[in-house]
């Protein structure tokens, strides 16, 4: 009888251990695991970073294809190409006079 007892409150204390293991591998694993909770936290904010990297790279597509659009023949103007020369290439016109500032 005493032998019974001692065999039934060691597995109910091995049921409870073997229970209390499995409970605290998936806690972890939702903490701490590939899939867990900060994972997805991360991922988000390197996700948020991603598309504001793309955004800009969008905003300079668009501002390069304008300036593109703006050296074909037909939109050729002569006051942006007067820009783009003195900006570059440093040409001014004869009636000009630079002045250069510190």
């Amino acid at each position: 009888m005493n032998n019974y007892i001692i065999k039934k409150n060691f597995i109910l204390n091995f049921i409870t251990i073997f229970s209390f293991l499995i409970f605290v591998f998936f806690i972890s694993h939702i903490f701490f695991g590939e899939r867990s909770i900060w994972r997805i936290f991360s991922l988000d904010s390197q996700i948020a970073i991603a598309t504001n990297e793309y955004n800009k790279l969008l905003n300079d597509k668009k501002n390069v294809t304008s300036e593109i659009n703006l050296l074909r023949d037909e939109n050729l103007d002569s006051d942006y190409i007067t820009e783009i020369s003195s900006d570059l290439l440093g040409l001014i016109h004869s009636d000009q006079i630079v002045i250069y500032i510190k």
